[in-house]
């Protein structure tokens, strides 16, 4: 048998040296084995104790280096509880990183911070006389105030158990001047005219049929019910009379004739109006007849089982909105207050600005038209100091005696938000009424905040491409009023004219469709629940400037000054203090804060702290895991060396019965 150092010698001269340890894990094993041919398992097993010797894995190399078994059994219970713990901590360490905390960064900057944008708007969203003229705004005012004047004296008996039918039974015709309504009467002895009363009547047979004009809201001439008769007209003109007997038409047109004096008033439904109904002040008796078709009516109006007028009016200006919203949007704006109207004077920063130029029309559901200062984002305007004398000043005139009566408070509507963000006064507006100078002082913070996986906030280089206002800036509201909006569509089959479409082809909703509007209501209803609010995922943006906002108030104007006014009033303070307010807003202090998130426990920490945790338990650290995993490359270099082992060994036999085949020639020679 050959030694090893013969073994080493013919392998080295074969032409089979390509099976040699060509690798440094291999020359290693080689260098470090007195025997540098012996088997892998025994290679393996003097690696193993090698480093158990040597390692810096403090415990492991005293459980090797002691020839005492107690000893040896004592330091593998402290290296397995050492192991354990320092585990424990590592799951410790590594919760910590998983919960993303986060901490915030206070910066006070000390400098002018640019000016934001303000929206200006009346209180009241449309003057009264002006929105008298739309059928589908006179109609809601005239149920709105019969429910009004209902609910001052309401019985709960009487509102429980009415049934709802249709309000338009027969063809409507709504832009006609001229309507028949019933009213009270009191009727002149020899003649055949009445003279029109709110109150109601004991009986229908007693009540008399006027002409009423839709535009002024006047009931004349009026005539004994007894001398009309329903009847059908072929033909009828542009304001709601019929000419007969000379026609030409050859229609079929519902109307009340006027036997006596010989004409005809279209009756644009199958139930006549009752003046004291929308116009008066008491509802009928109880026991009277009318008293219960008065309440009927009102429930088919949409305000059955209303008693708190709180509520009245607030479900009336929802459908003064949704009806006013289905007009064209110039006819709208036609029914509100123009630039001049509303925006009396205006300073900014000291100097006086242009009303005309520097004001921009924002038609706004709930407030009609709106005024945005300073909303062009390519002109930056800022305050040169503090105070109410270097921000904007504004003098509004909202003439209160032209409100609607759903208009519950005097004064104006102002909104403060980024030049690129579309105002919602509705939501993030404050209030200022008339006959006090309102100054609200206003900072800035800029927040910036971290997105995943630290927090959930929507990037700037990643904007949402369902917003439905397009050109403005992200905001979670935006965001919200989007996703209403595309929820109406899929389920209604058309947009809410309140806000915009997000596509052309969508056709707007008809508000005075009951169906349509039915639809509207309980679809807002369900999108306000936290369910549904969960599929609209609207988070906040990663930048975004925050305006908060002090208010302060006193009386204006003193009776100390000396004003005017367009109307040449005598006592022209008492006017102002009636019909007009004064607005100051301006920056309390010339510097702004900026709010920036920041990671509190980052990937190094981690790091660290198990590093410390791995030094403390078992005196490791980052060398000692690049000795383990060299010692784990070594043995798995070992491992695989049985098959070349093999190798050489069968070459060695071969060779040995070479040599001994020459010896046996060379003998018998």
């Amino acid at each position: 048998m050959l030694d090893c150092a013969t073994i080493k010698k013919r392998f080295t001269k074969s032409p089979y040296s390509i099976f040699t340890l060509s690798s440094d894990v291999g020359k290693s094993f080689e260098d470090d084995s007195p025997c540098k041919e012996e088997a892998p398992k025994t290679q393996i097993q003097h690696s193993v104790r090698d480093f158990c010797e040597q390692t810096t894995f403090h415990g492991v190399n005293m459980i090797f280096t002691t020839s005492l078994y107690w000893v040896r059994f004592l330091w593998v219970v402290v290296s397995l509880v050492c192991i354990c713990l320092c585990m424990y901590s590592f799951s410790h360490v590594k919760d910590k990183y998983d919960r993303k905390e986060k901490i915030v960064n206070v910066e006070l900057v000390f400098e002018s911070a640019p000016f934001p944008a303000i929206t200006v708007c009346n209180l009241n969203p449309f003057k009264n006389h002006l929105a008298r003229s739309v059928p589908e705004i006179s109609e809601t005012l005239d149920a709105f105030h019969q429910a009004v004047v209902y609910s001052n004296d309401a019985t709960m008996d009487e509102l429980s158990g009415r049934g709802r039918r249709s309000l338009n039974d027969g063809p409507s015709f709504k832009y006609l001047q001229y309507e028949p309504v019933y009213s009270d009467c009191s009727c002149v002895p020899g003649r055949q005219e009445c003279i029109a009363q709110t109150s109601a009547p004991r009986t229908l047979e007693n009540a008399c049929i006027c002409n009423y004009d839709r535009h002024d809201g006047s009931a004349w001439p009026c005539y004994s019910a007894q001398t009309w008769e329903k009847s059908i007209c072929p033909e009828c003109n542009d304001i709601g009379f019929c000419n007969v007997p000379n026609t030409t038409g050859s229609g079929n047109i519902p109307c009340y004739c006027q036997l006596e004096m010989g004409y005809c008033v279209f009756q644009p439904e199958s139930r006549v109006r009752r003046i004291w109904e929308f116009q008066g002040n008491k509802i009928p008796e109880k026991g009277s007849p009318l008293r219960k078709e008065y309440m009927e009516q009102l429930t088919q109006l949409g305000y059955g089982n209303m008693t708190d007028q709180v509520a009245i009016t607030t479900q009336a200006k929802e459908k003064m909105i949704l009806k006013m919203s289905g007009l064209h949007p110039q006819r709208r704006a036609a029914l509100g207050y123009g630039k001049s109207e509303l925006i009396k004077m205006c300073s900014f920063n000291g100097q006086q600005c242009n009303i005309d130029t520097e004001f921009k029309l924002h038609i706004d559901p709930s407030f009609g038209n709106c005024y945005t200062f300073n909303a062009n984002p390519e002109k930056k305007l800022a305050s040169s100091r503090a105070g109410p004398s270097y921000g904007l000043r504004l003098m509004m005139f909202v003439n209160s005696s032209d409100y609607l009566p759903t208009t519950e408070a005097t004064g104006v509507r102002i909104a403060i938000h980024g030049k690129e963000e579309c105002p919602f006064p509705d939501t993030f507006g404050y209030s200022a009424p008339t006959g006090v100078i309102s100054s609200f002082g206003i900072s800035l913070r800029n927040i910036n905040r971290l997105p995943q996986p630290y927090g959930n906030c929507l990037q700037k280089d990643n904007p949402q491409s369902r917003s439905i206002y397009k050109g403005y800036k992200y905001e979670p509201e935006g965001c919200f009023r989007s996703c209403y909006q595309y929820r109406i569509i899929a389920k209604c089959g058309c947009a809410d004219p309140r806000y915009p479409k997000p596509w052309k082809r969508s056709a707007w909703c008809d508000s005075t469709n009951t169906t349509t509007l039915n639809c509207l209501t309980t679809e807002g209803a369900k999108l306000s629940t936290k369910e549904n609010q969960k599929h609209c995922k609207c988070i906040q943006p990663c930048q975004q400037d925050q305006y908060t906002t002090t208010y302060s108030a006193a009386k204006w104007p003193s009776g100390s000054i000396q004003t005017s006014c367009d109307n040449h009033s005598k006592d022209c303070n008492s006017y102002l203090r009636e019909h007009a307010a004064m607005i100051e807003i301006y920056y309390e202090q010339m510097s702004y804060e900026i709010l920036r998130e920041s990671e509190s426990y980052s990937w190094f920490n981690l790091m660290a702290d198990m590093g410390g945790q791995a030094g403390l338990f078992l005196g490791a650290s980052i060398m000692s895991v690049i000795e383990f995993l060299f010692f784990a490359v070594r043995t798995l270099g070992i491992a695989c060396k049985p098959r070349r082992w093999r190798q050489k060994t069968e070459l060695l036999r071969a060779e040995e019965l070479n040599d001994a085949e020459k010896g046996v020639s060379t003998n018998n020679n």
